[in-house]
């Protein structure tokens, strides 16, 4: 390459940039689209709101296009406005994480995360710590439920379901498949081979949840026990509650493997049948549908949520249940004769 090119190379990349409007133009713009008013965009960056009028005034004779539709009762992006609004939030937003990442930063972050009661206690808030560490300046707050909200909560970040992975008003990504265990204490399980055929003992002490209804029919088509009487039994919303009961003796639960670690550890549960079972729901990564892309700290999450769970994938033991980090349940577990080790198809109702 010749002297005088790779001048022209350094004056190229040295010219400024063209047709760039004022960063406060842009700034009184995107808060305006993002608040829906200008009066609460004056607000937020503590100006007038006939400084933003001007603001946006500026930049749209710069642009040669209205932004902006303005009402008897506030304004409305135009057409122009609602293309407009993604590449500048995009180009805020790589600012912001540039700046951030080159000189640190001070303010601190927060998302609101939304869980089932029992992956909440026993699967998330375990790994919390490690999410902390590694983001000191995020709080989490976590706030377990039981039933699914219906319509998209706007003060809710991130939500963790359970179901088909399909949900109106929302985004979802596949988190964490689990299969099928049964599990009960020590003790129901003497009783269940005192009786002579624990696979047909042991689902007539079924604990149920509310919920996840068919589990029981997943398990009841793979043991080909469908003409087999039912018996009532205790009936829970949550699997927290259900573990619970099963580990004093109060019948046989039916849980996902990541629930299961610390219970099969300490032997207050054990396998009460070798096979698991297949679950064609999974746990899913949900985020409400919005025009804006989801914020920083919230991508952070959803990030490590996925790490997390690929780990716990990858650390299970293919063709037997196993909790996180390959966690096996203690041997001596029931095998059902003509077991299979696939079931039917799932619900997709959420579950605790």
């Amino acid at each position: 390459m010749s002297h005088s090119h790779r001048n022209g190379v350094r004056r190229a990349a040295g010219r400024p940039v063209v047709g760039l409007p004022t960063l406060t133009w842009l700034r009184a713009f995107e808060a305006a689209a993002r608040t829906g008013g200008f009066t609460a965009a004056a607000a937020e960056l503590s100006l007038t709101s006939g400084a933003i009028s001007y603001q946006i005034r500026a930049l749209e004779a710069h642009l040669g296009f209205a932004l902006f539709e303005r009402l008897p009762r506030g304004v409305k992006l135009t057409p122009m406005g609602v293309a407009y609004l993604p590449p500048v939030r995009k180009a805020f937003e790589q600012l912001a994480d540039s700046t951030l990442g080159l000189f640190g930063g001070s303010e601190r972050g927060e998302i609101a995360v939304h869980a089932p009661v029992s992956l909440a206690s026993l699967w998330l808030a375990p790994k919390l710590p490690a999410f902390i560490a590694a983001f000191p300046a995020i709080d989490v707050r976590l706030s377990s439920v039981i039933w699914d909200n219906a319509v998209p909560d706007e003060a809710t970040d991130l939500e963790i379901r359970y179901g088909s992975g399909q949900w109106h008003g929302y985004r979802s990504e596949q988190l964490l498949n689990q299969r099928i265990a049964a599990v009960c204490s020590p003790a129901l399980l003497q009783r269940a081979r005192a009786s002579g055929d624990p696979a047909q003992w042991l689902p007539r002490h079924l604990i149920h949840i509310m919920g996840h209804e068919n589990h029981w029919l997943q398990v009841r088509q793979a043991l080909r026990v469908a003409d087999l009487e039912e018996r009532p039994g205790p009936t829970v919303d949550t699997t927290i509650a259900a573990l619970e009961l099963a580990a004093n003796g109060a019948g046989c639960a039916l849980a996902h493997p990541i629930f299961l670690s610390a219970y099969l550890k300490t032997g207050r549960l054990v396998l009460a049948l070798e096979h698991d079972f297949a679950d064609d729901s999974s746990y899913f990564v949900v985020t409400p549908e919005r025009p804006r892309a989801p914020r920083r700290e919230v991508q952070h999450f959803r990030d490590w949520l996925k790490s997390a769970a690929a780990l716990d994938a990858a650390a299970a033991v293919p063709g037997g249940t196993a909790g996180p980090r390959g966690a096996v349940g203690p041997r001596g577990a029931v095998g059902p004769r003509g077991a299979a080790t696939r079931a039917g198809p799932a619900a997709g109702a959420s579950g605790p």
